[in-house]
């Protein structure tokens, strides 16, 4: 099975570089509106039992994965795009 959990909370910003290669610290992404660890894990428990082959958590997700199909090249410039605007990317 294939999970796509999307952006998740949990304490790996503790470990995560940033872009000089110190320490990320605290998360630049609004953790409250995140999904937590233990419900991704408790999703892809149930989508195990359920034998799914693919699970992909998220509606932005779904549509990343639906447009990959038909504007692949296009996908990937918007998405590294999106990911450069964000504060402290190492995409700058």
């Amino acid at each position: 099975m294939v999970a796509c959990p999307g952006y998740t909370t949990s304490n790996i910003r503790n470990t995560a570089l940033a872009k000089d290669g110190k320490q990320q610290g605290e998360s630049p992404r609004d953790e409250d509106k995140m999904m937590s660890a233990e419900e991704v894990a408790n999703r892809i428990l149930l989508a195990v039992k359920k034998r799914k082959r693919d699970l992909i958590l998220t509606t932005t997700g779904r549509l990343t994965v639906f447009l990959n199909n038909f504007i692949p090249a296009i996908l990937d410039k918007m998405v590294y795009k999106h990911i450069a605007k964000e504060k402290d990317s190492p995409f700058k």
